[in-house]
C-alpha cells in the first residue's frame, strides 16, 4: 500500500508539473516584431495557441503592425523547464513613405524553450524558427524572440 501511494504522489506531480500555468500575457522582443504584445494560452494538457501583435518595419515596404498565431506543442524537460514546437501564421500591413500600403501574410514555423518561475508568476521563453511571407512577394527570412510574460496559474 505503501509503494502505491507513493509510486501515485510521484506520477501525479509529474503530471502536475508538465504545464505550470494556464495563460500567460507579457512582451516579446525580436524579429519581426522589436516590442510585441504576446500571449499563450494552453488549450489542452500540451498543446498552446501563442499570439504576438506589434508594430513592424520591412526593408522597401515601410513601416506597420502584425500579429502572428501559432500553434505549440510542449513537452516537459524539468520541473519548471520545457521545451515546444508548432508553426503558424503571420497576417499584417505596412505602408512606405509615398503612402503605399501592401498587405503581408506569411506562414511560420517556431521551436523555442521556456522557464517558468516557482516563487513568483514569470514566464519567459526564447524561440526562433523560418518565416515565409507569401504577400507581397515570396521571401524568406529568420526570426524568433525573447518573450517575458505575467503566468496566470
Amino acid at each position: 500500500m505503501k509503494n502505491t501511494v507513493a509510486l501515485s504522489f510521484i506520477l501525479i506531480s509529474t503530471l502536475v508539473f508538465s504545464q505550470d500555468y494556464k495563460t500567460a500575457i507579457g512582451i516579446k522582443g525580436g524579429y519581426p516584431g522589436f516590442g510585441s504584445l504576446n500571449a499563450k494560452h494552453f488549450i489542452s494538457e500540451k498543446s498552446a495557441l501563442e499570439a504576438t501583435f506589434g508594430g513592424m518595419s520591412r526593408e522597401n515596404y515601410g513601416k506597420g503592425a502584425f500579429v502572428i498565431l501559432d500553434y505549440e506543442i510542449q513537452n516537459s524537460l524539468e520541473s519548471s523547464f520545457s521545451w515546444y514546437y508548432g508553426g503558424g501564421g503571420l497576417l499584417g500591413f505596412t505602408t512606405n513613405d509615398t503612402g503605399s500600403t501592401k498587405l503581408q501574410l506569411g506562414i511560420n514555423s517556431t521551436v523555442g524553450i521556456e522557464y517558468t518561475f516557482e516563487e513568483v508568476p514569470i514566464n519567459c521563453s526564447l524561440n526562433m524558427g523560418p518565416l515565409i511571407f507569401i504577400s507581397p512577394e515570396v521571401r524568406f527570412n529568420w526570426g524568433g524572440g525573447l518573450s517575458i510574460r505575467y503566468a496566470i496559474r
